[in-house]
């Protein structure tokens, strides 16, 4: 691979331009030129990880006015570590048992509309969460012991308990409160530390340009540093999460560009700069839109919502970003705010003369589309109504589903039961092209199947895509997020 290439190409991999803001799955955040040439500087010398964490957790504390910092290989490590600092400290005993935490104290309360899809970080250590919704339920939550409060911070407005009264109430008991802040812009000092939590968790690789595979701990410098002893290099439960040298020093650069040298203003004015910019090429299409969603709670960041006449326009906001994605340049946009005529862009990521190419991207995407037909939808071949067994063939292992489905015209419906798993059907059948979606509820996420296929022999088969989705993140992103299988399923009974 030559050193001038693109690497991602040389693999047969295209880049693209990203409208969905600092989401993992698409590459989190670029680094900042400071963070290249830092993580670069300091991978040219050895240091003892004990001795660089000291230092930098000192730092942290400068930087960002907390008690003290670690940084972590992300922010769900973050949470993981946080957690077992909570149920652990640095006791070896219970250290070297997690995440078996039978005789410790491993109750952790997490709002009900507080649940998220990484809070598998916390039950990951042996924790079992407890659900809250009132002062009623946190109380009754306390009758047994607690080993920790968990909040999701851009979902507290949801909840009816806010912050201020959970710390006034676990406090005087010794239980200390973590809340997951990772999507947020960092603050001087973090206000969810001012307002009562003892650890906030942070993204090193998100709005603060550093390696895309940091993260921060920040709070109580004795829980930040049981949270470091549980973590690699040494030999515990974290030992998995490995955090790098070259990460330290590539976040502490970050911090020190944040909070020293960030214009604030012009990055702001850039950010409705490349809108607008984008909102007048697609408003040179004939019944097409942009209109500015400005920013609330904690998120910071304007957005625009791109719309389109449905009937002059037969595609949906899946197949435009589907189009874009196909196209050169390649643009990524946001599958989760897709809706039947709308698409929303986010412009953090935006580099210069790239509101342009995405403005034109989508305006001619439309134009294509004017006047063209909706695809076919063939009515059913066959009448399925009954009862199937379905099975699941994954990489590795498989499944078998026992479904009751109903048919109404080419509406499909009914209710599937398998080993851990049982939930509703809704489906659709064209032709002799059959669609099935099985859903079910487990913990914080949604597990999802999508199955595909065709229909031949009273048989069905095809592909199956996997995932799971959260209150958060709904769109094909996350529902194909675990990948593909293969199914089949015959008549039963």
């Amino acid at each position: 691979m030559k050193s001038n290439a693109n690497p991602y190409l040389a693999l047969g991999v295209r880049p693209f331009i990203n409208c969905c803001s600092v989401r993992t799955m698409h590459g989190g955040s670029l680094m900042l030129p400071q963070v290249r040439a830092a993580v670069a500087e300091a991978s040219r010398y050895f240091v003892n990880l004990d001795e660089l964490m000291e230092a930098a957790g000192k730092r942290l504390a400068e930087l960002t006015g907390a008690e003290w910092g670690l940084v972590t290989c992300g922010s769900a490590a973050a949470v993981a570590l946080g957690t077992a600092a909570c149920v652990a400290g640095n006791d070896p005993v219970k250290m070297l048992r997690l995440p078996f935490t039978d005789g410790m104290v491993n109750r952790v309360i997490i709002p009900k509309s507080q649940r998220f899809a990484y809070d598998q970080a916390v039950r990951m250590i042996g924790c079992n969460i407890v659900e809250i919704d009132t002062r009623e339920d946190l109380d009754r939550a306390l009758a047994e012991p607690v080993a920790m409060v968990v909040l999701l911070g851009k979902q507290e407005h949801l909840t009816g308990v806010r912050l201020e009264e959970i710390a006034a109430v676990v406090k005087p008991r010794g239980i200390p409160i973590m809340v997951d802040a990772a999507s947020e812009h960092l603050e001087r000092p973090s206000p969810w530390l001012v307002r009562g939590a003892d650890l906030v968790v942070y993204s090193g690789g998100k709005f603060l340009r550093g390696p895309q595979t940091s993260g921060l701990l920040l709070g109580s410098k004795r829980l930040v540093e049981a949270a470091w002893r549980n973590a690699s290099p040494h030999q515990a439960l974290g030992r998995p999460m490995k955090v790098s040298k070259e990460d330290v020093i590539g976040v502490l650069t970050a911090l020190e560009y944040w909070f020293e040298e960030r214009d604030q203003a012009g990055e702001r004015q850039k950010w409705y700069d490349d809108l607008a910019v984008i909102a007048e090429r697609v408003g040179q299409v004939p019944r097409a839109r942009g209109e500015v969603i400005e920013p609330e709670g904690v998120d910071l960041v304007p957005r625009l919502r791109i719309s389109w006449d449905r009937w002059h326009y037969p595609l949906d906001g899946l197949a435009l970003r589907q189009q874009v994605l196909d196209g050169e340049p390649r643009i990524m946009l946001d599958d989760n705010s897709a809706t039947e005529d709308t698409i929303v862009i986010d412009p953090f990521q935006l580099q210069p003369g790239e509101a342009m190419q995405v403005g034109d991207a989508v305006a001619a995407v439309l134009r294509e589309a004017s006047g063209a037909s909706p695809a076919p939808n063939y009515p059913p071949a066959i009448e399925i109504a009954g009862n199937w067994e379905l099975r699941v063939d994954f990489l590795q292992g498989s499944r078998v589903h026992w479904l009751a489905l109903e048919q109404r015209g080419p509406a499909l419906a009914g209710h599937q039961r398998s080993a851990q798993f049982e939930g509703p059907v809704s489906g659709h059948l064209s032709g002799n092209q059959v669609q099935l979606s099985l859903t079910s509820r487990y913990e914080a996420s949604t597990i999802c199947y999508f199955f595909d296929g065709e229909i031949h022999d009273g048989r069905m088969s095809g592909t199956a895509i996997l995932g799971a989705a959260s209150d958060q993140n709904q769109g094909v992103v996350n529902r194909g997020q675990f990948g593909t299988g293969t199914w089949q399923a015959n008549r039963v009974g």
